[in-house]
């Protein structure tokens, strides 16, 4: 019958069996925890920030879409100034009517645009770089330089920023022409000679 014995097991020759501290296993394990629940925490807030953003952009996204609605319901009544004018024309063949009637559309249409916020440019001064673009530049005596001659197109700013520069001609003083400079010829008999010798003699 065999004999059963019991060997404890022993670490390989050389080897060493370290076996580590409760206190130092505790701190280990306390720390692992702490790591787990910063990352739960983590994914929990940037999952919180991706539901923020998408329902930030769709809220801007529905405020846009409503302030749109807003001008295009006063545009509309613009529209049924336009409807009116033409079925006025159909009926009248004045020309001063259909006049006052274009132009009575038109204020309304800019009442409305004011309202939100626009107003054209003032192009009655000099020139602005930062509100007027010049098209074109003309050589003038008679006006201050930089003054606006003309205006192609209105421009408008939207509160504080300029929607669309006023394209205008701008006055450019003309540039006095410069009388040529005439050379005076050395005359030989002018000028003093210096000898070898080191004395001047003069002819």
């Amino acid at each position: 019958m065999a004999e059963e014995e019991t060997e404890e097991n022993s670490p390989d020759d050389g080897g060493t069996c370290e076996l580590i501290p409760p206190a130092v296993q505790k701190t280990i394990d306390e720390k692992d925890r702490k790591i787990a629940e910063l990352t739960d925490d983590l994914k929990r807030l940037q999952a919180e920030f991706e539901n923020f953003k998408k329902r930030n952009e769709k809220e801007w996204s529905e405020r846009v879409k409503f302030a749109n609605q807003w001008i295009i319901a006063d545009l509309l009544m613009v529209l049924d100034s336009f409807d009116r004018a033409t079925e006025d024309t159909k009926e009248c063949s004045d020309a001063d009517s259909l006049k006052d009637g274009v132009q009575r559309v038109q204020r309304q249409f800019v009442q409305i645009l004011e309202r939100e916020g626009l107003k054209e440019i003032d192009t009655k001064g000099k020139f602005d770089p930062f509100l007027h673009e010049a098209i074109m530049r003309e050589e003038r005596d008679d006006v201050e330089d930089g003054k606006i001659l003309e205006v192609y197109q209105k421009g408008y700013v939207l509160g504080n920023k300029a929607l669309r520069p006023a394209k205008v001609k701008v006055a450019k003083r003309a540039e006095l022409e410069q009388p040529p400079v005439k050379k005076k010829a050395a005359k030989a008999q002018d000028k003093a000679e210096e000898p070898d010798d080191g004395q001047y003699e003069v002819k």
